[in-house]
């Protein structure tokens, strides 16, 4: 007797361990997202000064080329800046009655859409910068 109630003992303490395993596991999953976001949010902030930028020159030009190449980098800013907004509106946090594994599932989707943003906003401030004149 004293060991069936040893063995349950042990099996309700493992889930207990488990649960929360479960529980930091998805914890790290959120803090990895939430550091990629903020990683993105400041790239999203530079797309947006650089579209002012990029924006103000186009009006000054007088060159139809340059004017052109102007306007197509600042619709890439935009473009990437809008899905950067898309993925925020878009964000659950809320994993009421989900699984761990749906948590997880999630969380990785949601981190790997996030990088994606990020890419996108690198690229489109990188090609920016290459236009914008040098400041001291």
């Amino acid at each position: 007797m004293k060991t069936k109630i040893l063995v349950a003992l042990l099996v309700v303490m493992s889930a207990m361990s488990g649960c929360k395993d479960e529980k930091a596991e998805e914890k790290a999953g959120m803090d990895a997202v939430i550091k990629l976001h903020d990683k993105a949010m400041g790239n999203s902030e530079l797309a947006i000064k650089n579209k002012v930028v990029i924006d103000s020159l186009a009006k000054l030009s007088n060159s139809l080329n340059f004017i052109t190449e102007l306007n197509a980098l600042s619709k890439q800013l935009s473009t990437a800046d809008e899905a950067m907004e898309d993925w925020m509106h878009k964000f659950n946090p809320d994993f009421t009655g989900k699984s761990h594994t749906e948590i997880m599932d999630y969380l990785a989707k949601q981190k790997a859409q996030v990088q994606q943003v990020d890419s996108m906003l690198i690229i489109a401030n990188k090609a920016a910068e290459k236009r914008l004149p040098k400041t001291k």
